[in-house]
C-alpha cells in the first residue's frame, strides 16, 4: 500500500512539471522621458496595463499593436515568444502604470527578472 502511495506521488509531481505559472502585479513609475523595457520574453506572456496617470504613455515595438496607453485606461496584450515591448514616458510629469502578467517562466524588466 505505501509503495502505491509512493507511486501515485511521484505521478502527480511528474505531471506537474513545467506547467508552473508565474503571475505577477507591480505598481511602476515611469520618470518623464524615461522608459520601462520588457526584454524578450522566454515564453508568451499575458500583459495587463493600468495607465493609472492623466498622461498617455508611449508603447514601442515591432508587433501590430496600439502606440499609446490613454490617460486612466488599460491595455490588455498577449505578447509571443521573443518579442519586447518598450513603454516610454515622453510627459514633463512622472506616470504611473500597474503591470500585471502571467507566464510560465518570468520576464525580464530593465534588466531585472521579475517574479
Amino acid at each position: 500500500m505505501k509503495k502505491l502511495i509512493l507511486i501515485l506521488i511521484l505521478i502527480s509531481t511528474v505531471s506537474c512539471i513545467g506547467k508552473h505559472r508565474v503571475d505577477v502585479w507591480k505598481t511602476m513609475m515611469i520618470a518623464s522621458g524615461d522608459s520601462i523595457i520588457i526584454n524578450k520574453v522566454k515564453s508568451p506572456a499575458t500583459l495587463s496595463i493600468k495607465n493609472l496617470s492623466d498622461k498617455e504613455v508611449e508603447l514601442v515595438s515591432k508587433l501590430t499593436m496600439q502606440k499609446s496607453i490613454e490617460a486612466q485606461s488599460e491595455f490588455n496584450y498577449r505578447l509571443p515568444k521573443k518579442s519586447n515591448l518598450i513603454l516610454v514616458n515622453a510627459n514633463a510629469e512622472p506616470v504611473s502604470i500597474h503591470l500585471h502578467y502571467s507566464s510560465n517562466k518570468p520576464i525580464i524588466i530593465n534588466n531585472k527578472e521579475l517574479r
